[in-house]
């Protein structure tokens, strides 16, 4: 049999995808260096070529991780737009179970990456709720939102949505995509009454 050459970029990131993969189907109790490299075909000694512990493979697992969920904060448009199509993205992100995105509400994460592990996702959850806080004060300096409600509350109630999400994939079993797409786009409706008018 001949060996392929996999290029050191390459192998880190199959690295870091099979160190998600582990994480959520699997938990933090079988999150071992032997999980990981069986997901990725190679023995444990590979992955500490490519990193210097296991915890600087969840970090770089979590720069995958980020990629996912930042995507979607843009800046420009209308922001009911804006709020919509990060809320429909957040939510399929994190409710599809074959995603790993749900890991953004657990501990797990910073459990396994350490002090700057617990920064990064402390980053990430403060620029979702700028992102949302922002879009909210916006459109309710144009007298879109229902008077009374604060902006940063609303912020907070559209992510307690999201994290339903979330739990639901982690505790409900697979669900259809379809059957995933009608959640969003009744949770999404049901949001757009309450905050908009």
């Amino acid at each position: 049999m001949v060996r392929q050459y996999v290029s050191t970029e390459t192998r880190r990131q199959q690295i870091a995808e099979a160190a998600l993969r582990v994480l959520a189907e699997e938990g933090v109790g079988r999150f071992t260096t032997r999980a990981i490299a069986a997901r990725v075909g190679v023995t444990d000694g590979t992955l500490f070529r490519h990193f210097a512990d296991k915890e600087a493979i969840m970090l770089a697992a979590m720069d995958l991780l980020e990629e996912g969920l930042l995507v979607d904060l843009d800046a420009g448009g209308d922001p009911v737009a804006r709020l919509e199509a990060m809320f429909r993205h957040r939510a399929s992100f994190v409710g599809s179970n074959s995603s790993v995105g749900r890991l953004i509400f657990s501990e797990q994460l910073v459990h396994l990456a350490g002090e700057e592990g617990r920064s990064k996702v402390a980053m990430w959850r403060m620029q979702s709720l700028r992102f949302m806080f922002a879009a909210l004060e916006e459109a309710g300096a144009d007298g879109r939102t229902r008077p009374g409600l604060e902006p940063l509350d609303l912020a907070m109630v559209i992510q307690g949505v999201l994290l339903t999400f979330a739990l639901r994939a982690n505790i409900g079993g697979p669900e259809a995509p379809d059957a995933l797409q009608a959640r969003i786009d009744a949770a999404w409706t049901t949001l757009h009454t309450l905050i908009f008018h």
